[in-house]
C-alpha cells in the first residue's frame, strides 16, 4: 500500500488474493489466466483502477465515479478464457482509491493536482514503455496524467481521441474533470486532439473557440442524428488516416452513452452497441497506447451489475482488436 503526498489517495498493488474463486468445473475463466500486481510486467495489456470522484465534483458534477471498478473486475474475471481472448497477455496492476470526502470547490482545491502527481508516480514505477494501459473508473481529469506519462514513455507525437459529449477543454485556473485536454494541449503534451459525438449545446463558446484556435478536430452528435451514414463514413475516413509515427490514446467518456449513470447523465446519446462498434473500428486500425474509460457512476445493484458487464465488453473489444497487431 502506497499513499499520495498528503494521504488523500492510496494505491493498492494487487496480488493473487484479488482473483475471484467462483470457477465452474470444466471451464477456464480469465481469473485463472490473467496476471496480477507485480506480474503485470509480463503483460501486453495493463489494467489500472482509479476509484475517485473528487475530479468530477470539482467540476460541479455528481459523485459516484469512485464506484464500479471492483464490480468490473469481478465481471471481467468470470469471462471465458477461449480462442477469442485467452487472457495470458492481460494484467491487473491495482487500484488507486480516494481517502477524502468532497466538501466544496474552495476547500478541496489542490486535491486533483495531488492525484495527478500520484497517478504519474504509480505509472512511472510500474508500467513498461511498450505496454498498453487500460484505465477504468474515476473522473475524466485522469486523462491528463495518463497522457503526461505517455509523453515520458514515447517520444512520438501524441494524438488524443475522445468520444464524449464534452470537449473537456475548460479554463485551467485549477484542475478538475473538465480541463484534462486543455491542460495537455497547453503543456504541449498532446499535439492533436479529436472529439467524436460532441453535443452542440453543452459546450460553451470559450471551449468551441479554444478548439478552433488549437486546430482540434470534432464532429457533433447532432450531425450523427442528421446523417448517420455520412457520420460513419467520416469516422472511417478518420480511422484510415492514422499514422504510424504518432502515439494514440482513446478515451470513452461514459457520458456519451444514453441513460447510463455517470457524472453528467444524458437521455440522448450513443448506445452501448454503437460505442462497441467505434472501439472495434478504431482499434482494428490504430495502434493505441491507452484506453481510458472514466465517469461511470453506478449506484443501484442493477446499475453496478450492468456497468461491470458493459465495461468488460469494452475492454474485451479493445484487447481482441489490438492483440491482432
Amino acid at each position: 500500500m502506497l499513499k499520495s503526498k498528503t494521504g488523500l489517495f492510496t494505491f493498492h498493488l494487487f496480488d493473487e488474493s484479488n482473483k475471484t474463486k467462483n470457477q465452474r468445473p470444466g471451464e477456464v475463466k480469465l481469473a485463472e489466466t490473467i496476471n496480477f500486481g507485480a506480474k503485470t510486467k509480463e503483460s501486453e495489456f495493463v489494467i489500472l483502477g482509479i476509484s475517485e470522484d473528487i475530479g468530477p465534483q470539482m467540476n460541479d458534477g455528481f459523485s459516484g465515479a469512485k464506484k464500479g471498478f471492483g464490480v468490473f473486475l469481478q465481471a471481467f474475471q468470470t469471462v471465458q478464457s477461449n480462442k477469442f481472448c485467452s487472457g495470458e497477455n492481460v494484467g491487473v496492476l491495482g487500484e488507486i482509491t480516494q481517502n477524502i470526502k468532497f466538501e466544496s470547490i474552495d476547500k478541496n482545491k489542490g486535491a486533483v493536482e495531488e492525484l495527478d502527481d500520484f497517478v504519474l508516480h504509480i505509472l512511472s514505477e510500474n508500467l513498461e514503455n511498450e505496454q498498453k494501459l487500460i484505465v477504468i473508473g474515476g473522473g475524466h481529469n485522469n486523462a491528463f496524467p495518463l497522457l503526461k506519462n505517455l509523453s515520458f514513455r514515447d517520444d512520438r507525437r501524441i494524438h488524443a481521441i475522445n468520444i464524449d459529449p464534452h470537449a473537456d477543454c475548460r479554463s485551467i485556473e485549477y484542475r478538475h474533470s473538465g480541463n484534462p485536454f486543455s491542460c495537455s494541449i497547453n503543456e504541449n503534451i498532446i499535439h492533436s486532439y479529436s472529439i467524436f459525438g460532441l453535443h452542440e449545446s453543452y459546450n460553451n463558446s470559450y471551449i468551441l473557440d479554444y478548439l478552433n484556435k488549437n486546430s482540434c478536430y470534432y464532429n457533433t452528435f447532432e450531425s450523427w442524428l442528421d446523417n448517420p451514414i455520412l457520420w460513419w463514413s467520416e469516422f472511417e475516413n478518420f480511422r484510415n488516416t492514422a499514422s504510424n509515427d504518432k502515439s494514440y490514446s482513446l478515451d470513452i467518456d461514459l457520458d456519451a452513452i444514453s441513460f447510463h449513470p455517470t457524472s453528467a447523465l444524458t437521455p440522448s446519446g450513443f448506445s452501448v452497441e454503437e460505442i462497441r462498434k467505434m472501439i472495434r473500428s478504431l482499434s482494428s486500425k490504430i495502434d493505441f497506447s491507452i484506453l481510458h474509460l472514466p465517469e461511470g457512476a453506478p449506484e443501484t445493484e442493477k446499475e453496478l451489475r450492468l456497468y461491470g458487464k458493459m465495461i468488460s465488453y469494452f475492454v474485451l473489444d479493445f484487447i481482441k482488436c489490438q492483440s491482432k497487431k
